[in-house]
């Protein structure tokens, strides 16, 4: 005779969705509302990135489509890495005067917070923003041994 244990079932469910959906449960300000300057409620977007690991460093791609390099923000530590992109409007009278319908495209702002794998060296980690791209450069830390055997006496 087969037990049909559910607690089971369920903790295999779990764990495929976690496999599917893996950032799912790590909850950063991403998509959360913020206060502008103006005042004005805004939310972030995650912007499209690729992280590179060389021999010395790390080299990071954000796709940050309409900002400009003045709206960036990074921040650097050993293990961390902070970028936010807001991108002020100024509301103009002509808007409402044009009789807009439906309106998405004219404030945005994007973040994203990720841990680095290894330690690296904040100050001296470069940025550059060609085109909508954002690449940035952090230079590594040297690696340190992991492990020491110990000998026994």
């Amino acid at each position: 005779m087969t037990w049909f244990d559910i607690m089971e079932d369920m903790r295999k469910m779990q764990e495929e969705i976690e496999r599917a959906f893996p950032d799912f449960w790590r909850r950063t300000p991403l998509l959360s509302p913020s206060e502008s300057k103006e005042g004005e409620v805004i939310k972030y977007r995650r912007p499209l990135t690729d992280l590179k690991e060389t021999e010395n460093e790390f080299i990071m791609e954000l796709e940050m489509p309409g900002i400009t390099k003045d709206d960036i923000d990074i921040k650097v530590t050993e293990d961390l890495i902070e970028i936010k992109a807001e991108k002020n409007y100024q509301k103009k009278e002509e808007d409402e005067k044009k009789g807009y319908f439906f309106q998405e495209r004219r404030y945005q702002g994007f973040y994203r917070s990720i841990p680095l794998p290894s330690g690296i060296k904040p100050e001296e980690t470069e940025a550059k923003f060609d085109n909508g791209v954002l690449e940035i450069i952090m230079k590594k830390t040297e690696e340190k041994e992991k492990a020491l055997k110990v000998n026994i006496k």
